[in-house]
């Protein structure tokens, strides 16, 4: 059995053990925020301009894209320069949208948030939940049009380009593969060592870059922020202060232990209510103990 795996079933020596190595290590979380952010900048990022129109007075990126740009230097620009060398088109590998392209800017007077978009749909590509009733009629539709729930809402969807979901029994589709794989089969090979496999290492990098921002953006500032320098901001309306980790782990030692009314730690043995709690037990001699002293 690894340390530290139990989650939710252990006597109580085991929660001291694991809290005591949670808060030792906070010492390396500094670092540990020099590495990601080295790592952040090393992978680089990138941006797609968008045609802009206006929405009932909102200025809104259509998916039309009018420019591209990439971290030069970083490795997405080395792969993006191969991939082009290649004869890859780099709008065809994804949209790179970003969910945090949508920024409030600020409350009308009748209470309306105004946004400022930067990249199409609020940079978050989604289905849609509903379509409109039959007795309705937008735009040019008459309201009895197949239902489009489920449907997404962009231009890379081709359902929605071709007026509905196509049944391969509507035309030869076996001739249409037929003829594709006689044009590509001497190439696939080709395609997937210059192309696709290029395509897969830079769509993981931008998934990669996501996953390290937001463990420094998010994950650490709510295990730490406002507790620790250099970890981040404290928003107190997107974060909550009971949700901290030295919150968490006082919580849990007043649970388990006996306390006292300020809720310092008497004695790291069972309190007499631990027989209540049910995930929890007293220990036994033979429990493992970590060295605290270590």
């Amino acid at each position: 059995m690894s340390s530290f795996d139990k989650m939710a079933v252990w006597p109580v020596g085991y929660f001291r053990a694991f809290s005591s190595w949670i808060l030792r290590n906070r010492r390396d979380i500094v670092a540990h925020i020099d590495t990601l952010n080295a790592e952040i900048a090393r992978i680089g990022f990138i941006t797609v301009v968008y045609r802009v129109e206006d929405v009932n007075g909102e200025e809104r990126p259509t998916e039309e894209r009018l420019g591209f740009k990439v971290t030069r230097g970083s490795s997405l620009g080395k792969l993006i320069q191969a991939y082009i060398a290649n004869g890859g088109n780099p709008y065809d590998i994804s949209s790179f949208m970003h969910p945090d392209g949508m920024e409030v800017v600020e409350e009308d007077a009748q209470g309306r948030i105004k946004t400022n978009y930067r990249y199409p749909h609020g940079g978050v590509v989604a289905p849609l939940s509903a379509d409109y009733g039959p007795n309705s009629v937008e735009g040019d539709s008459t309201g009895y049009e197949q239902d489009r729930g489920g449907w997404l809402d962009t231009d890379r969807y081709y359902p929605a380009r071709q007026k509905g979901r196509t049944d391969r029994g509507t035309f030869d589709s076996d001739s249409i593969v037929r003829y594709m794989h006689g044009i590509r089969k001497w190439a696939n090979q080709a395609i997937k060592t210059r192309l696709q496999d290029i395509e897969w290492r830079i769509i993981k990098l931008c998934d990669l870059r996501e996953q390290l921002t937001q463990e420094r953006d998010d994950v650490l500032v709510q295990a730490f922020g406002g507790a620790m320098e250099d970890v981040g901001t404290f928003d107190e309306d997107r974060f909550s202060k009971d949700l901290r980790v030295q919150s968490l782990i006082q919580d849990m030692y007043v649970l388990l232990y006996e306390t006292d009314a300020s809720g310092s730690v008497r004695a790291f043995r069972a309190n007499n209510d631990v027989s209540f709690l049910k995930f929890t037990f007293d220990d036994k001699p033979s429990e493992w103990r970590m060295p605290l002293g270590v």
